[in-house]
């Protein structure tokens, strides 16, 4: 009786360590690094006409792999798995991603179900029309329907800055910009770069314009599985590494310096928005 006891005991604490390992040892020793990405916006995330799955996310995740490529010092493959703002909690906590660079605004209620990396992106809600419409800002939605995303903070936030609104969710912001061109909707609303990003997807754009001031604070992280310090110590340090050495300046300007279908200025220079982190809500 006491021998089964002691292989119970063994049993026991070999399966608790086995729970205990970190994403990151998991990843070197399958070889394999799964990254959540977005691909319905650009510029984070989405698929260009070579069906090739790029943007700003993208090469942020490309940097995280070769960092981990050193680290376990072996060849680890990279592959990008779709997320959207709706799926991508469930995603990181049931292990389908190891992590998701997403676009995802680091908030406390989201802080519930996963971590986040530092902050390595700073944003703010707007609003996108048709260039003819009478839409200025938030305060012109009353009565007037606004598509957005699914599970999003874009989709709570303008349900209180604009509560007359009609708001309508879709499963991508893509989806929401189909509607705004068909006229099923009047306004696009989320992150201003995201925003930019549908607008240069347009045939013309001109045909459509952002407006109003910036309504809340979005600040990026990355999202991770809680509760694993090893692996979010690691994200982080490897954010670090970028701000040292220019390559997340390179990225930046990549994709919205000067020249690019997405410029944009430092947010953290150009934007009136509070550095609140994580989001109240």
């Amino acid at each position: 009786m006491k021998s089964k006891t002691i292989l119970l005991l063994a049993f026991v604490m070999s399966a608790s360590l086995a729970q205990a390992a970190s994403v990151r040892e998991d990843i070197c020793t399958q070889g394999k690094f799964v990254a959540g990405v977005k691909f319905d916006s650009p510029p984070f995330g989405y698929v260009d006409e070579n069906g090739e799955t790029v943007g700003f996310d993208v090469d942020i995740v490309k940097e995280i792999h070769k960092d981990l490529i050193a680290i376990c010092k072996k060849d680890i493959k990279l592959e990008l798995k779709q997320v959207t703002s709706k799926n991508r909690i469930e995603f990181v906590q049931n292990g389908a991603v190891d992590l998701a660079a997403a676009s995802a605004t680091a908030t406390f209620a989201r802080m519930d179900s996963v971590d986040f990396s530092n902050v390595y992106f700073l944003d703010g809600q707007r609003l996108l029309v048709k260039s003819g419409s009478t839409i200025k800002s938030i305060k012109d939605l009353d009565g007037k329907k606004v598509g957005t995303a699914q599970g999003s903070t874009s989709e709570a936030n303008i349900k209180i800055a604009a509560p007359k609104a009609t708001v309508q969710s879709f499963a991508q912001y893509t989806d929401a910009f189909v509607a705004l061109q068909q006229g099923r909707v009047d306004a696009v609303t989320t992150d201003s770069t995201i925003l930019l990003g549908l607008k240069a997807s347009a045939p013309d754009t001109s045909d459509y314009k952002l407006v109003g001031n910036y309504f809340s604070s979005e600040p990026y992280g990355i999202m991770l599985k809680q509760n694993d310090s090893k692996w979010r110590n690691f994200v982080n340090e490897s954010l670090s590494r970028m701000g040292t050495d220019g390559k997340y300046k390179a990225i930046f300007k990549k994709w919205f310096g000067k020249g690019t279908k997405f410029n944009l200025p430092d947010p953290k220079t150009s934007q009136n928005i509070p550095g609140e982190f994580p989001v109240r809500r």
